[in-house]
């Protein structure tokens, strides 16, 4: 099951324990029960278009992963391109990114990114040599304290969210998790992940680009 750690505001998968029995909080909630489902529309020019959000997606991502400067910069880069005609692209939000994930699907179950296949999604090897895909930078920065503050930015995982435990590399926290991480760095110095379970370090992220439809 999914849930909310609010001492990070990640969003991770959880095991619910050898019987079932492990205890989580709730918070219950009422209100819109069309929240998160989408209604995509393939604009057929390299777009598309969540009309349930009036947010306009780019279709294919950066192909490559970078820094989160490197991200805002990348963005801009298409802006004075122009790209698919359009020059007001942006950096998603974590809330903006997280609506086109599909909890439906992820690679265990559907051979896929957690993501409508409406979208194309880079492969990549993740940390265990696996054929995977990759996580999305978001624009949103946690504010952090002290030395740290502002130092690390929000991302969502399209493919597994892996961790080293045990000394194996696996997926601790499922496809769709949101994490966060260095905006810079070499995650190269991070061999075993960090945290307790042993988060891998995505520094170098991939990009999907956003503006408003119109």
């Amino acid at each position: 099951m999914f849930g909310v750690n609010f001492a990070d505001g990640r969003i991770k998968g959880y095991g619910l324990g050898l019987m079932g029995d492990k205890i989580f909080y709730v918070f219950y909630v009422r209100g819109n029960p069309a929240y998160g489902v989408n209604s995509f529309k393939d604009n057929g020019d390299g777009t598309v278009t969540d009309e349930a959000t009036r947010l306009m997606w780019s279709q294919d991502d950066s192909g490559a992963g970078m820094n989160w400067e490197q991200a805002l910069a990348w963005v801009q880069e298409k802006n004075a391109e122009n790209y698919l005609g359009h020059n007001d692209w942006r950096l998603p939000n974590a809330k903006e990114l997280q609506s086109i994930v599909d909890y439906t699907r992820a690679l265990e179950v559907t051979n896929s990114p957690a993501l409508d296949p409406l979208f194309n999604a880079t492969p990549i090897t993740n940390e265990a040599g696996q054929d995977d895909y990759a996580c999305y930078w978001s624009s949103t920065t946690h504010i952090g304290s002290g030395r740290n503050a502002g130092e690390q930015a929000g991302y969502i995982s399209f493919g597994r969210t892996m961790g080293k435990m045990f000394g194996i590399w696996m997926d601790v926290h499922g496809a769709g998790a949101q994490r966060s991480d260095p905006k810079a760095g070499n995650p190269l110095d991070f061999p075993d992940g960090f945290g307790p379970q042993g988060d891998a370090i995505r520094i170098d992220n991939f990009v999907r680009l956003l503006r408003d439809a119109r």
